[in-house]
Parts: C-alpha cells; structure tokens; sequence
C-alpha cells in the first residue's frame, strides 16, 4: 500500500472519454502525483462526484 502523501495534498479532475465512437461517455478521473506523477486516484461517472472527492483527498482534517 503506498504512503500517505505529505499535506497539502493536490488533485486534478481530468474528463476522459470512454465508448466506441458514437456512444462515447464522459468520465472524471481524480489525478494525482503521489505516489507516482499522474496517479489515477479514483474514476467518477459525474463531475459533482469526482470534485467533492477532490475535496476529500485535499482536506487534510479529514481521515
């Protein structure tokens, strides 16, 4: 399991499209570079889901 990263901890939301072409959807991956530049953190199916877990990982008061 990787380490907790040092606060203040950074994330972006990055739309990926995902589908065959013509029935693509819209995806919203939560990035990061702990452990690794650009890790994938999560994958959310909104982007109201994918900005409060945004939120989450960069709120340090939060365990």
């Amino acid at each position: 399991m990787p380490s907790q990263p040092p606060y203040p901890r950074t994330a972006d939301i990055v739309p990926v499209k995902k589908g065959e072409p013509g029935k693509t959807e819209t995806w919203y991956e939560l990035r990061a570079d702990h452990p690794k530049p650009d890790s994938l953190i999560s994958e959310h199916e909104t982007e109201s889901e994918a900005l409060d877990a945004k939120r989450r990982y960069e709120n340090q008061d939060i365990s």
